[in-house]
């Protein structure tokens, strides 16, 4: 798996989420400032509850800027020899034979978001999520323990870029 297609494909995921949360944001904003939203009555709340969710979006879109601009701003490179900010991990796992290899891209956000590059799943974690926290530091051939739905399974790291 490439790095640099890997944190293309993760930008133009978050480029994507970050105009939909824009378009989010303008619809909102229409609703709030509607002349039908004005209220009726003193118990008439649809432009008040209009005006909160418009502004909710609107720090959404803040928020999904940020995330993408951090992408976009981030210059490719090839990882050290462990694990740190900016590395594609994968992990393989041990004494498993059918479960599947794990792709993780360690980054400062957008923790969550999942991406497919050739029919494998990359999963963005960030240095604060549980999975981030056993992987910094981690060298090749190291084993890490992961949790998953309460089950603990050991991986081996494969390669790290």
């Amino acid at each position: 798996m490439n790095k640099v297609e890997v944190h293309q494909a993760i930008q133009s995921a978050l480029l994507s989420r970050f105009e939909n949360a824009k378009w989010a944001a303008k619809q909102a904003h229409e609703a709030a400032t509607n002349e039908e939203s004005v209220a009726e009555n003193k118990y008439d709340t649809f432009g008040l509850e209009a005006s909160y969710l418009a502004h909710g979006q609107s720090q959404r879109v803040i928020e999904c800027e940020k995330d993408w601009l951090a992408f976009e701003k981030k210059e490719v490179t090839v990882s050290r020899d462990n694990v740190d900010l900016w590395s594609l991990v994968k992990l393989i796992p041990i004494d498993a034979d059918l479960v599947l290899a794990k792709c993780f891209y360690v980054a400062p956000c957008a923790g969550g978001l999942s991406v497919e590059i050739n029919g494998s799943k990359v999963l963005v974690v960030t240095l604060s999520s549980p999975v981030g926290k056993a992987l910094i530091g981690k060298e090749c051939g190291e084993e890490v323990v992961l949790s998953q739905y309460g089950v603990k399974m050991a991986y081996e790291i494969e390669q790290i870029d």
